[in-house]
């Protein structure tokens, strides 16, 4: 199973690459981002939010959504759910990325090809000594 156990209790593989991703690219974009996992509640997110992450920027005049993220594990994006899901989370001219485990960047390619996806980009990541790397 891919879990790992923390003090304040037990993390998903999912739960840490979101969190990870959220956090680096929340300094890179110079956004604020917004996070769907099992163990947080962010109250600024959106109760729609359908997306694992979701940065905006943040004006006096509103928020304005400038991508969006989903992040899979090995057995999520064999699931025959997931394609239509990420159909369903997709939103027209919003950029959209992958995050999938090293070795299935082709699959997710595949995917999100056959199903006319509209896809910007697909990172892989893996774990090396505990730690999550994005590649």
């Amino acid at each position: 199973m891919n879990t790992m156990l923390r003090e304040q209790g037990i993390i998903t593989v999912h739960d840490q690459v979101v969190s990870l991703v959220a956090q680096r690219w929340a300094k890179a974009f110079h956004c604020k981002v917004t996070i769907d996992t099992g163990l947080e509640e962010n109250p600024w997110a959106s109760p729609q939010q359908q997306c694992d992450i979701v940065g905006w920027q943040v004006s006096s005049t509103g928020n304005t959504m400038e991508w969006m993220a989903e992040v899979e594990t090995d057995d999520s994006i064999r699931d025959v759910t997931t394609v239509s899901e990420w159909k369903e989370t997709v939103v027209r001219g919003i950029p959209f990325y992958l995050f999938v485990p090293r070795g299935l960047k082709e699959l997710a390619q595949k995917l999100t090809g056959e199903a006319s996806v509209p896809v910007s980009g697909i990172y892989e990541y893996t774990f090396v000594n505990g730690l999550c790397q994005v590649l």
